[in-house]
């Protein structure tokens, strides 16, 4: 253990009662000991029972048929979600919105973004009235098992395979070993070809098969030649699939005006495209402390910090980052139109 590890010890022991999940980065998630002892397995399995407890308190929020796809498939499908008149209000000013934006590059892939916060009402009212829907943020709260607040973008997603290297979204994974929501209201048609968003349904649920394959990985995650894998997103081969009584992953194309909210502790990706293609959707996230009881206090919902919450978390991230903190994973690039193929 390195002589830096020793003194941020109270850090790394407070870090294994919330949702830090690096095996690199933290010592006693990566120690193949501790691991061996049950560590990870058991984090795992107190996140989940924790998960389903705070869903039982929210039953009465979604209709069955959305609990019942949920605890199926790890995943929800909303077709017409919006008003066809708000949808395409929303779709028109999304395209034609001109901004500075972030921007993220992974391969062949180029997600560009900017806020919806209430704050941006201004500029893309329909869009904002789009991602701040009720029940959009009600089944958030709900597949992430978290009474918070979620975030909120317009988001555009340009692929061209004949660029970059490998997408690492492409490749079959959970992004970490608890609940965790993503929503997507489509703008566009999204087709077989269109490289959709996949999934393998019922890959969320902590089966047994699914508690020995969790352990196993946690034993050598930490020396894993995959950095998203030792950083505790694991990945899977498809192949593996079956061995955890599992089907292949499921395509998720579908027409625009469809919302599809997802556990993505589930394994899933983003399906490589063999021709250029552009996506362009109303985009969500939420996560929190997956041992938290639920009705803890969220400071994003907080008068002041609520309206303009993605931006202020973004601001944040860009002084960690001038600070050499972190990384900047979301750089901002000179102004454009939103579905703008041009890219930095």
């Amino acid at each position: 253990m390195k002589a830096i590890d020793v003194l941020k010890m109270p850090w790394h022991l407070l870090a294994l009662a919330g949702k830090t999940k690096s095996f690199v980065h933290n010592p006693l998630i990566g120690s193949q000991r501790l691991n061996q002892w049950g560590l990870h397995r058991q984090r795992v399995a107190l996140a989940d029972r924790t998960a389903w407890t705070r869903r039982a308190r929210w039953v009465e929020s979604l209709s069955a048929d959305d609990r019942a796809a949920y605890a199926r498939d790890g995943f929800v499908v909303k077709r017409d979600f919006l008003p066809a008149e708000l949808f395409a209000r929303a779709r028109a000013e999304a395209s034609a919105h001109v901004s500075q934006v972030r921007q993220m590059r992974q391969g062949r892939a180029v997600t560009r973004r900017v806020t919806l916060d209430l704050a941006d009402a201004g500029q893309l009212p329909h869009c904002v009235a789009a991602a701040n829907d009720p029940r959009l943020d009600r089944l958030m709260r709900y597949v992430a098992a978290h009474d918070a607040v979620p975030l909120m973008y317009l988001q555009i997603i340009i692929v061209d395979p004949d660029r970059g290297g490998q997408d690492p979204q492409t490749v079959l994974h959970r992004d970490t070993f608890h609940s965790i929501a993503k929503a997507w209201l489509f703008l566009q048609d999204v087709g077989e070809d269109d490289g959709p968003f996949a999934y393998v349904p019922g890959s969320h649920r902590l089966t047994e098969r699914m508690r020995a394959w969790e352990y196993q990985q946690s034993l050598q995650a930490a020396s894993s030649g995959n950095v998203y894998h030792a950083r505790g997103s694991f990945r899977m081969p498809p192949e593996d699939l079956e061995g955890l009584g599992l089907g292949p992953a499921m395509k998720v194309a579908v027409p625009a005006n469809t919302l599809v909210v997802a556990d993505t502790h589930g394994f899933h990706a983003r399906t490589p495209s063999s021709r250029q293609t552009l996506r362009m959707e109303i985009y969500g996230t939420l996560r929190g402390n997956p041992y938290g009881l639920g009705f803890g206090v969220d400071p994003l919902a907080w008068p002041g910090i609520r309206s303009r919450r993605a931006s202020l978390l973004d601001d944040a991230a860009d002084l960690a980052a001038r600070c050499g903190l972190i990384g900047n994973s979301w750089p901002k690039v000179p102004a454009r139109r939103m579905d703008s193929p041009r890219v930095d």
